[in-house]
């Protein structure tokens, strides 16, 4: 599933392709998405937005499209005059005279009122986004004190989108690495400055993994940018089992908690 920093980057490449352009295609796979197909051509798409993991389309006749990929959704790109027709049957197909974005296997697309947009199930209960341009280090050493979150187990507060918007496991990994605090740490064990140094690492990591996206050419499909990722940011922990830590040279560990891999080093993170 594609992270924050990824989802970012997919909202930025399809907001370059289709916004302020007319669509000259609307195409949906979903029975209940064939009647906006009529009200979306020759609309325009004002924006594209990255909320956590999830995208917002926005058009100029009031809808927004909402869509998750979860694990297997992928979009795929194409910046051409014109684009061809998309292969196989996406579930989301929208394309101006000199670019299409296509949405695959995604199993959340809904069409909503731009009006109504925030009181979507999803969105309403996410946390703070750590790519969100308005957000500080100060929001999360707040929360990650309060209930509900404050008894859970750090490695598994990190997964939580309502503590944090758009981390993910990779992520996880890194960030709990940086802030040097072991996995089964719980938020009411922090000290006022391991707070600081987890609340900075949420963002660091996060936006540091979202510029490193600019440095080299991303696939046009977003199935393979969390491969690109390991190629243009570098894993200090993750995936790097048995390899020494890059601080003190002792093993990386692996371990899986809440049922997904998490690398550390049990020298440098108490």
């Amino acid at each position: 599933m594609p992270e924050g920093p990824e989802t970012h980057y997919i909202a930025d490449r399809a907001r370059q392709l289709l916004a302020g352009k007319p669509l000259v295609t609307a195409r949906f796979s979903l029975p209940e998405l064939k009647r906006y197909e009529k009200r979306l051509k020759g609309r325009c798409v004002v924006d594209v937005q990255a909320r956590g993991k999830a995208l917002l389309t926005r058009f100029d006749n009031g809808l927004t499209l909402y869509t998750h990929s979860q694990l297997l959704g992928y979009w795929d790109f194409q910046a051409k005059t014109p684009p061809d027709p998309p292969t196989g049957s996406p579930r989301v197909w929208l394309a101006t005279a000199s670019g299409a974005a296509s949405l695959h296997i995604a199993p959340k697309v809904e069409m909503w009122k731009t009006s109504a947009i925030e009181s979507h199930p999803f969105l309403s209960k996410l946390g703070p986004d750590v790519l969100g341009s308005e957000v500080t280090a100060d929001e999360f050493v707040e929360r990650v004190g309060t209930p509900p979150f404050a008894r859970r187990k750090l490695a598994v507060l990190l997964l939580q989108q309502e503590f944090a918007a758009g981390m993910g496991n990779y992520l996880r990994s890194e960030v709990l690495y940086e802030a040097r605090l072991a996995p089964l740490r719980t938020g009411a064990s922090l000290e006022p400055r391991e707070a600081r140094a987890l609340a900075k690492a949420l963002l660091a990591v996060s936006r540091r993994s979202y510029r490193s996206k600019f440095k080299g050419a991303l696939p046009d499909s977003s199935k393979d940018y969390l491969a690109q990722t390991a190629k243009t940011f570098r894993f200090k922990v993750f995936e790097r089992e048995g390899e020494p830590c890059p601080s003190c040279g002792s093993g990386i560990v692996m371990e899986r908690i809440a049922s997904r891999r998490l690398y550390w080093c049990p020298h440098c993170q108490q």
